[in-house]
């Protein structure tokens, strides 16, 4: 499946958020969120806001492990604005205070499709 498939058609209008922060991987996310400016992190969350709880009624809309690939895109568009959320609710910045270098940590995935 390719990482880069069309957002759901109702959702189209957040294509260019999605092409930077649709990241397939948590620790993708998490390292996109710890690599931007405050201010990127913060106009992707506000930019995202408005959307998220259609966002995710339409994706309840699906069994969890067969979404259709655009849905995954979205899905991951959302982890991304929790991850987004972190910053800009709890941290006040895009890396939490005295957080380890993410260099050092080295994730393995096994048998994920999502």
């Amino acid at each position: 499946m390719s990482d880069h498939s069309p957002l759901p058609a109702r959702f189209v209008a957040l294509e260019s958020l999605a092409e930077a922060w649709a990241l397939k991987h948590a620790d993708a996310r998490l390292r996109k969120r710890m690599q931007s400016s405050m201010a990127e992190v913060e106009a992707f969350y506000q930019a995202m806001l408005p959307q998220l709880e259609a966002a995710l009624l339409y994706l309840d809309e699906f069994e969890f492990g067969r979404l259709p690939p655009p849905e995954k895109r979205l899905h991951w568009l959302t982890l991304a604005t929790a991850e987004a959320a972190l910053a800009v609710e709890i941290y006040g910045a895009p890396r939490l205070p005295m957080a380890p270098d993410l260099a050092r940590f080295q994730v393995s995935y096994t048998n994920l499709d999502d």
